[in-house]
């Protein structure tokens, strides 16, 4: 019924324990939806233990991992691996980029059940990046023949299904649109790459019921809330498998900042109610057979991974159109002129300076030294690492890192054009995540320009940072924050929804183990002078042909927000702060 209000044992005698599939959309990386999904893990599978006959599974198939990651996640629930490496290793293979470590509890709790077994749901990434370079034939090809996807798929998608996903890319609401307004068309190209990632799930499950030989294993299918609201994605696929959605259980979460829903004071039913239509319709609209309605902790209720992937994919844009050759070389060194990088920098860039990145100059404050070994975290193109490797010299050592990869193919193509690829070189990986590709204590300075404007976990980002300085090392993160707060109601871009609070900084540093913490703001306003107007247009017909995240599309989408002066809400600030040193456990705060 719809609004009615169920306990957890109602949800588990009436729902769970009655069906063979239970999908679970999440919100990745809420610790309220992964308990849900630890306590109906733990409950199906102490369910099937009381079957006497066959020993059933409980096959968990989790999005987070790829298909071909499962042998590691066999090697996990055997023993053979403790969690911490089953963390490090996924990192280091780093091709799916979630944060598992809100995971922990419920990888724990399956590999203590044993009749539970795990299983990676997605095909990898590098799939979805396929079909965007070479279209969906090639990639639904060479899927079939890996044997990711079913031998007839088609990555064909319906309207309603497009209806749906382009709602979840725009924050467009399907169901308080009173004007008619359709669904744009710009995303149709992407849309093949959503679905390869449900039909592999879904081909997942039908190997695995291949090994339910007397079919009393049971499912549970976690992913994201994207990939199975209103049927649309893996249910769908999963149906036209043959399985009965009678056997399906659709779970989905939804999340609010409503407390008065939450605690139940003035509580009713009807508060319920308006909440659900208002997120997924109502009844009619058929969103899921149940929904969690849970606190999110958070300003936003984007998750993580989707802001990784957004700003993997527009990134992957920048680096595969950098060419040397579309790009506007008198203003780039305008621009690089007014953030007070060295005429000898400049030149010593030359034509790369056409492929800079950033928000300020982290040199003036990093004072790099000959032979000292830097990490450029968020090194794009790499202009920035470049400079530091002038600085560091002949016995030192410059490692970007970047989470495009074809950001960092590019800046790995040019070291090695430009002879410096014995000191130079470039790493796909998330600044929060670097894992075993870098030790820790392995650096003398940690450079940023811009990158940590968009991590969606800073704290985890300055931590990594932390853990790969060595002690007496320095960090000089240029970013951009928000001096106060944002207004409510107005819609934001995503770079500033993932902004800093400048007064959040000091504490989050602090609590990490930073000392000498300084937020300069000596260039901090929004609007970089210098650059001539008559530069502001580009003079080369080619720079048309480079992708740019700061494109005329996105300025017309926050249009309405000319009356603000940026000024006042944010500001470009250099974080400078030291590990400090340690002997004999105690601090030596010496600069």
């Amino acid at each position: 019924m719809f609004g009615k209000e169920i306990s957890l044992k109602e949800l588990f005698e009436n729902d769970v324990n009655t069906k063979k599939y239970v999908i679970i959309g999440e919100y990745h990386g809420s610790q309220s939806i992964i308990n849900l999904g630890t306590k109906i893990q733990e409950e199906m599978a102490n369910n099937l233990s009381k079957t006497k006959n066959n020993n059933p599974k409980l096959r968990v198939v989790m999005e987070h991992f790829s298909i071909p990651m499962s042998p590691m996640l066999s090697n996990y629930a055997s023993g053979s691996i403790s969690i911490k490496e089953l963390i490090e290793e996924y990192n280091c293979i780093g091709t799916e980029g979630f944060d598992l470590e809100p995971y922990v509890p419920m990888l724990e709790s399956a590999k203590s059940l044993l009749n539970v077994e795990i299983y990676g749901g997605f095909i990898p990434r590098s799939f979805a990046r396929l079909l965007m370079k070479e279209g969906k034939e090639k990639a639904v090809e060479e899927a079939r023949k890996a044997g990711f996807v079913a031998p007839h798929e088609q990555l064909d998608g319906t309207d309603q299904h497009y209806n749906f996903f382009e709602s979840l890319l725009t924050g467009r609401n399907m169901h308080q649109d009173t004007c008619g307004k359709l669904a744009t068309e710009k995303f149709r190209k992407m849309f093949p790459a959503q679905i390869i990632k449900d039909a592999s799930m879904a081909w997942c499950i039908q190997n695995l019921r291949r090994l339910d030989l007397t079919g009393d294993d049971r499912m549970l299918i976690v992913c994201g809330i994207g990939h199975m609201l209103y049927s649309h994605g893996v249910p769908e696929r999963m149906i036209s498998n043959g399985i009965d959605p009678k056997d399906i259980l659709r779970v989905a979460c939804v999340p609010t900042t409503n407390k008065q829903i939450l605690s139940g004071d003035e509580f009713t039913k009807e508060d319920v109610i308006s909440l659900l239509k208002e997120t997924y319709g109502g009844p009619e609209n058929d969103a899921a057979d149940i929904c969690f309605i849970y606190d999110d902790d958070c300003d936003s209720v984007e998750d993580e991974d989707s802001i990784r992937n957004e700003t993997r994919e527009a990134y992957d844009k920048v680096g595969s159109t950098a060419h040397l050759s579309g790009g506007d070389l008198r203003k780039a060194i305008s621009i690089l002129t007014s953030l007070h990088y060295t005429p000898s920098e400049i030149e010593f860039v030359g034509t790369d300076a056409v492929n800079y990145q950033g928000v300020g100059c982290p040199h003036r404050h990093a004072l790099i030294q000959p032979g000292e070994y830097v990490i450029d975290l968020g090194s794009g193109l790499g202009v920035d690492s470049l400079i530091a490797l002038d600085a560091t010299g002949e016995n030192g050592r410059v490692i970007g890192i970047d989470l495009s990869q074809e950001c960092v193919n590019h800046a790995n193509k040019r070291a090695k054009e430009r002879g410096l690829d014995k000191h130079l070189s470039f790493f796909q990986s998330p600044i929060e995540s670097i894992g075993c590709q870098i030790e820790d204590e392995s650096f003398d300075v940690a450079i940023s320009n811009g990158a940590f404007c968009l991590i969606p976990n800073k704290e985890q980002g300055f931590t990594e940072c932390f853990r790969v300085l060595k002690t007496g090392g320095r960090i000089a993160i240029c970013t951009t924050v928000v001096k106060d707060h944002l207004e409510e109601d107005v819609k934001w871009p995503l770079c500033m929804r993932m902004f800093s609070k400048m007064s959040d900084i000091v504490f989050l540093l602090e609590k990490i183990g930073f000392v000498d913490i300084e937020i300069d703001m000596s260039d901090s306003l929004m609007e970089v002078e210098g650059a001539n107007e008559d530069l502001e247009k580009s003079i080369n017909p080619q720079d048309s042909l480079r992708y740019k995240v700061h494109n005329d599309e996105g300025q017309n989408a926050y249009r309405h927000l000319e009356h603000y002066d940026m000024n006042d809400l944010c500001a470009r600030v250099v974080i400078k702060a030291r590990k400090p040193r340690v002997v004999s456990n105690i601090v030596d705060s010496e600069k």
